[in-house]
This record gives C-alpha cells, structure tokens and sequence, in this order.
C-alpha cells in the first residue's frame, strides 16, 4: 500500500518544491537599487522558453520597477551588445548606462524533467472456495437403504488477475537566479530552487515566486536592521 501511495501521491498535488536556497549581499547598499533589468535566462529546453518573464511578473507584484527582456534585448542589439553567455563588468557597465538600470537579474534553468506517464501492472490475488460433498448410503428402520450427500470439507483455488495501472510522474524543474550590480558586476544577490508540477511552467512559475518572495523578505530584513 505504501509503494502505491508514493507513485500516487505527486499526481494529486498541484506543485511541490523545497524551500529556496537564498543568499544576499550584508554589505551592498540596496537604496541605489531602482530599477532592475531582466535577462533572458540560460536555457537548453524549448520547453522553458520565457521563464525569466515570470520573474519579471513576481518583481513587478513586489513593488520592484523592471526593465523586461524583450525591450531590453531590442536597445541592447541596437548597440551591438551582447546579452548572451557571460558579462563581463564593462558589459554591465554599458548596459546599465545605456538603459538606465542599477541591477541585473541573470538566470539559468539548471534542470528538467518533462512529466511523463507511466503504465505498471498490478497483480491481484483472489481466492474462492466451495464445498467438498461425498455420497454416502444410510438404512433406515424398516431397512430401506436410501443414498444422501454429506460435506467432508471445502476446496479453495487460487488466481491471479494482471492488470495495467496508468500513472503520471510530474515535469520537476530547477531554476538558478541572481541579481548583478550593472556597475561592479558584484553578485547581490543568488538563489536557488527546484519545483515540480504536471505542468512545467507552473513548476517555474512557482519556483519564480518562491524566489522572489524569499528576496524581498530579505531585503525588508536588511532595511530594518539598518534602522536599528
């Protein structure tokens, strides 16, 4: 019962992720930080085409101001910049210069599993029984003999039925994403975190929420003990 529950269990939830790996710089002064340019995310899978717009979504839900990729990409080209691989301090320089942000968030996806379905065969045992009957002659009074039947025990046969049990194993995605300082290319912040679901985006998308909460809750933290 046990091993059908688990292969049972991922197809009944609507995602599942741990909780994200967060790291942010003690040091940096966030009060500069205004406006942040969303990169397109390193990616190898068609399937994950667009989840840095999902970022960008949370950003802008946060109270963050964003410059999203697809305007970013066009000025970019414009200037012959490239927004691909790595970037150097010189490249982050011009970009923030050019655009008119502080920061940078780069990502890439790091995994991917599609979902997939499965079929196994179940097995099941039935047993059924029934009566053992022998004949037998009894003489009554008068001496008439007269034939009955008596039961002397049961019999019990054993099957077994096979059938096809079909399953879904859920797409499981991870997502690496960190904010660059457009002018020293200093990594301020970085995190990390994996998500599945039935769909694929929806596990991005939760991961994409995931992270951002957890980097505003962060900052809110800083800013206070600032204060103190």
């Amino acid at each position: 019962m046990k091993k059908i529950l688990c292969l049972v269990l991922p197809c009944l939830l609507a995602f599942w992720g741990c909780t994200p790996k967060t790291v942010i710089s003690k040091t940096y002064d966030f009060d500069q930080m205004n406006r942040i340019g969303v990169m397109g995310f390193t990616n190898t899978w068609p399937a994950m085409q667009g989840v840095e717009n999902l970022f960008a979504k949370y950003l802008i839900e946060s109270g963050f101001k964003v410059v999203e990729r697809a305007q970013l990409e066009s000025v970019l080209r414009e200037h012959n910049i490239s927004v691909s691989g790595y970037l150097s301090p010189d490249t982050t320089r011009e970009i923030g210069r050019i655009l008119g942000v502080d920061v940078l968030l780069i990502g890439e996806v790091s995994s991917y599993t599609p979902a997939r379905t499965e079929l196994t065969m179940t097995a099941t045992r039935r047993t059924e029984s029934r009566p053992v009957y022998t004949q037998d002659v009894m003489q009554l009074p008068d001496g008439t003999l007269v034939g009955y039947s008596r039961q002397v025990g049961t019999q019990y046969s054993h099957s077994t039925d096979v059938h096809p049990t079909e399953y879904t194993i859920n797409a499981r995605v991870g997502i690496i994403a960190k904010l660059v300082d457009v002018g020293t290319a200093e990594i301020i912040w970085i995190g990390s975190d994996e998500a599945s679901s039935s769909s694929a985006l929806d596990a991005a998308d939760a991961i994409a929420r995931a992270l951002i909460k957890s980097f505003s809750k962060e900052l809110t933290k800083l800013q206070e003990q600032k204060q103190l």
